[in-house]
């Protein structure tokens, strides 16, 4: 019976804590969104590209054909054992 209970209670627990976390990044985009005045589809797509660009530092092979989308960027990480810190 105990060992129910708190089955339970970690099952509603984890539903809860993913639910306010999953509320929390919902606010950051919408955030996001209204202080970068994107309106559209399009504009959307320009400026995920454009974070999605300055997040990625290192070994960036753009191939972009001009269409906007993610998909067309490939990039490579590289592995410098010597620059760990």
């Amino acid at each position: 019976m105990r060992r129910r209970l708190v089955a339970i209670f970690l099952r509603v627990a984890n539903q809860l804590i993913c639910k306010m976390r999953a509320g929390k990044r919902l606010n950051k985009v919408k955030a996001w969104i209204t202080q970068h005045n994107i309106k559209t589809k399009n504009d959307m797509i320009i400026k995920v590209n454009e974070d999605y660009k300055k997040a990625i530092k290192a070994g960036v092979v753009d191939i972009d054909d001009g269409s906007g989308h993610i998909r067309n960027i490939r990039f490579q990480l590289t592995f410098d054992p010597d620059n760990i810190k």
